[in-house]
Formats: structure tokens, sequence, C-alpha cells
């Protein structure tokens, strides 16, 4: 512990512990696979998830040679992570964690039991992906602990985190598969569950974005577009799916631009760095680094291609998380904090740097271009980064799992041999046939999400030439008690009705809003759902995001009279990209 500071996670302890976790390998896997032979336990038992962990975490910390300081850190580094804030929210008949053992212990359990139990070859092939998982999930919770000794001990700790990774697979069996090979995709691997706090991940983009070492710094923030990317393509094709419409439809337009203002702002923040890279590429003549960037950043861009290309300007309010950019003072003034000022500034870098890229980016574009028969990224079907790993994990309770491609391998382009790895992972024996067909590889999807990015940054290259971009509409805010402000605005229609939601029933009495229930609102305003959200006597009022899109977003012009004055001042730090002076 020598070195750490007072409160600090023992980084050093913990590397000490896989270090010898892993020199204990086959002691380990003897105990896992007699956890395994339980054919003959109750049904109870095998789906009994804190007995059954329990026993799993015993398989590691009973060892003999465990000593007491050891056993101490067995729940550390799961505390810690839930603390800085990033507590898995509780979502009913839904795993939302990190990869967990014990949960992939019980599906397997699941799987046998629908078809046979395993012979001890099977069982010990299984325990060691349990192994493998265990260790990554160490790992994973580790990683976000880079930066606890300051960012100048951050390069230092990730290279021992990769070090215990790389001797991972140097000691598993070859028809393991990799799941994971670079620490550095570890950072938003460990991000993925889905939270109630947003704050601690716009923390974390600071820091990686402080890193010392530019190719780590690079490489961890591709990674984490490419996993939203992904995520939200995934959720885009989920709404389509569901509802029976097609990517363009206006309700998924809507619901997905409302929904997403965290993925939206580290998106973002991670794409500066990228398009900078990107255009020193070009420069400098690397082409293999240049088209690595370039398919990165056409797939961190391609849920939503029109709102990152042709609609910054309402990109910007979307990406705005209101009661973390901008707080107010007691003497009544609103201002950005400082985690919202760096938002703005990236922002605008965005804007430039995509509108001076777009034509370069255009013509790249083409190479990503899905192709029958092979794999796309594109077409990548996910809830969270985890559920990959939890996928291909699964497999191994079948001989063929491909061993030698792993999550990086997702996100990048391939063969028809790609392509029957991820069609492979959901064929299992006890997976209906309905369900394989649902997850199945949608190439169409992936064509479709291809020809939107394309057709956008066509768009966005002729606009930069000709000066033509889309029309957008302005807002206007009458603030309350300004007769000549009112007067002024006298001609601009009103926000309708139906984009402001109140939970005080004497506003929306008197026809100043629609009712809005208030554990709902104030649930939707920690998610970032609204442009402005304020309280009043009797509860609160908010104005919901779907009027960038279908009001400003159609050309139209709109005012909001009567606000209280700092919510005047909110709103316009909120939107200022979108806002004309009264």
């Amino acid at each position: 512990m020598i070195g750490e500071r007072l409160g600090e996670v023992p980084f050093q302890a913990h590397v000490e512990l896989l270090q010898f976790l892993l020199s204990q390998r086959a002691e380990i896997l003897e105990r896992t696979e007699d956890l395994l032979n339980a054919q003959r336990k109750p049904v109870q038992y095998l789906q009994d998830r804190p007995v059954l962990s329990r026993h799993l975490e015993d398989c590691f910390f009973t060892l003999t040679a465990v000593s007491g300081d050891q056993s101490r850190l067995k729940g550390q580094l799961e505390e810690a992570h839930w603390a800085s804030g990033f507590k898995p929210r509780q979502i009913p008949e839904l795993h939302n964690d990190l990869v967990d053992p014990a949960e992939m212990l019980i599906r397997g359990f699941h799987c046998w039991r629908q078809t046979r139990w395993p012979g001890r070859n099977g069982r010990v092939r299984y325990a060691h992906t349990l192994f493998n998982l265990y260790v990554i999930r160490r790992l994973a919770l580790l990683s976000m602990r880079l930066w606890d000794a300051g960012s100048e001990r951050a390069g230092d700790r990730l290279a021992q985190i990769q070090a215990l990774l790389d001797e991972l697979w140097r000691s598993a069996p070859a028809d393991q598969p990799v799941l994971v090979r670079d620490a550095r995709w570890l950072i938003p691997l460990a991000q993925s569950p889905t939270t109630d706090e947003l704050a601690a991940y716009l923390e974390v983009a600071e820091r990686i974005a402080k890193m010392p070492t530019k190719r780590d710094r690079l490489e961890i923030q591709k990674a984490h577009v490419l996993m939203i990317g992904g995520h939200l393509r995934s959720q885009t094709r989920h709404y389509c799916i569901k509802d029976g419409v097609s990517l363009d439809e206006d309700s998924v337009v809507r619901r997905t631009r409302t929904s997403n203002a965290l993925d939206f702002a580290l998106l973002i923040q991670n794409l500066v760095p990228l398009l900078e890279a990107y255009g020193h590429a070009r420069q400098s003549g690397d082409d293999q680094r240049r088209l690595g960037l370039a398919h990165a950043i056409c797939q961190a861009i391609s849920p939503d291609p029109e709102l990152f290309l042709n609609r910054v300007d309402l990109l910007g309010a979307y990406s705005m998380i209101e009661h973390l950019f901008i707080a107010t003072d007691s003497d009544g003034q609103a201002a950005y904090t400082p985690m919202g000022r760096r938002h703005v500034e990236l922002l605008k870098e965005y804007a430039a740097k995509i509108g001076g890229l777009a034509k370069p980016l255009s013509d790249d574009c083409p190479r990503f271009r899905p192709v029958d028969g092979a794999y796309s990224p594109f077409g990548a079907i996910y809830g969270t980064p985890t559920n990959l790993i939890e996928d291909m994990a699964l497999k191994t309770v079948q001989r063929d799992a491909v061993a030698h491609l792993g999550l990086e391998d997702v996100f990048a382009d391939g063969d028809a041999d790609k392509l029957a790895w991820v069609n492979g992972w959901r064929k299992l024996p006890h997976v209906d046939r309905n369900v394989q067909k649902l997850y199945e590889y949608p190439q169409q999807f992936a064509v479709d999400f291809y020809e939107r990015i394309e057709q956008e940054l066509g768009r966005r290259a002729i606009a930069a030439e000709t000066n033509d971009a889309s029309p957008t509409g302005r807002l206007y805010i009458v603030p309350k008690n300004d007769p000549e402000a009112d007067s002024k605005a006298s001609s601009i229609p009103d926000l309708p009705l139906r984009y402001i939601g109140s939970s005080d029933m004497q506003i929306v009495a008197a026809q100043k809003a629609e009712a809005y229930d208030q554990a709902r609102l104030l649930r939707d305003r920690q998610e970032g759902y609204f442009v402005l959200s304020y309280e009043t006597s009797g509860g609160w009022v908010a104005i919901k995001k779907d009027f960038l899109t279908e009001v400003l977003g159609a050309g139209q012009d709109v005012k909001i009279a009567g606000l209280p004055l700092e919510a005047a001042q909110v709103l316009r730090l909120m939107c200022p990209s979108r806002l004309n002076p009264i």
C-alpha cells in the first residue's frame, strides 16, 4: 500500500492479488469445476444468484495461501466504483451490471438443464471461461482507479493492467475466446451498465482527456465512441422493430434524440480529439491510421448522422444536461458549471472540425459500405458492451466457440467467417429459433445505417461549399413582466402547449402546461430530457426537447413567454445557438 493516498483503493495490492490468483489458476479451476458438477442440485439452488456468487467467490478466496489482507480486498473495487457514481440501476427482469461470473454460471446451468449436462471436459472448459470473466471484471473495475493517484501515474497503472490481461490469455487454453485484448477498452466497458447518476461519466471523460500519453488517450476515446455508437444503433433498431417502422420514422427520431443527452455529450467530447487526429493523419499521409479513424468516426455518428452532421446547432441543445452544466448562485444569476463550460467549448470545437472534415470523410466513407455475405459493425446488435462479452462467453458451453476474436473485432469489418462468428453467439441448443432469428445479423439495417451516413456526409460537404445549410427556426425568450419584449415578439407564435409539462396543478388548470407526474418529471430531468426545468410554488415546470426537431428543425420560429428571470437565464445557456434576443 506504499504510495497510496489516504482513502484510496490500494491499487498495487489489487495488482498483486490478481497476479496471485492467476498463479493459482489450476486450483481455482478444480474448485470451479466441482461447483459446476451440480446436475443433481435442486432448481432453486441453480438459480440462486447470491448463493452461487458466494460459492464462486469462495473458489478464489478460500485458497490456503490467501492472506487476511488479500481477503479484505474482495469487494473493495465494486464499492469504490459504485461510490464514484457508477452503481448500476436496478431494472426489473434485466441483468444490468458489469460482466458477472455468477450470472454466467446461472446461464450455463439453464442451458444444461434444457439440453444435457456436460462431462468433466465440458465443465472444465466453462470453468476456464468463468475464471477469465472473474479476472476481466476485476481488471475493468481496476481500470477505473487509474487516476486515483493523479493523472501522471495513469499510464504506468494502465501498463500494469495490460500486463495482467496479457498473462490471463497466456495462461488460458487455446480454445478459450480472447474476450478483450486491449486494457484500454476495459475503461469504457466498466462504464457500460445503466446508472442513475450521470456526472461520473463526464468526469472520467475529462480525466481521460488529460492522460499524458496521446496514444492511450485516443484509443480509449475511440473505443468509447465505438461502443456508444453501437449501443445507440441497437436502440434505434429495437424501436423500429417494436413499432414496425423505418429508421427515419418521426417517432423514432424524436425518442432517440430526447433520451440520449449523456451519450450525445460523450460522443461530442470524445469525437473532438478523434477528428483532430484524423485531420493530422490526412496531412501526414498515414492512410492506415486515417481510415481507421474515419471508420470510428462514421460509426460514432451513425445513430443519427443528420443531427451530428447537418443539425449541429440542435445537437448542442440535445446534448446539454441542465442540472450538471448550469448552476444558479444565491443572487439568482445562472452560469455554466466547470463541467458545462468544458462541454460548450468542446461543442464549438466539434462544430468547427466536423464542418472542415466532412468532405474528406465523405470521400473515405464508401470504403465502409456493408457487403453481402460479410460482416459490418453497422449491423452489431447489443444492449450494452457487457452483453457482447456475455454472448461470447456463453458460447463456450459448446466446443465450437471461436477463440481468436474478441470485443475489439466486433467494431471492425470482417469476412464471412466473422459474420458466422457473430451469428453463432445466439445459436445455442436451448435458445428458441425465433429468438435466434430475431438476433441474426441484420444486413439490411447495416446497409440502411451506412446509407444515411453517406447521404448526410454528402449533404454536409455540399453545404460547406455552397454555404447552403438546412433552415432552422429561432427561439425567442420573453421574460415575465417585460412588456417591451412582449410587444416586440407579439407576431411570433407561442411554443405549443404539448411541449410544456408541469406537476403544478394551478399552471395546468390555467392551460399553461400539460399535466406531468412529478416523480417522472424529476427522473426525466436527471436524464437530460428537458431544455429547461424549474420549481414553482406548487411543483415543477419542464420544457421538452422534442420541440427542437419538430418546431425549430422544421424551420419555424417560436417564443416562450412568461418565464421567471432565472429560468430565462438558464434557457439562454441551454440552447444559445438557436436564441434571438428580444
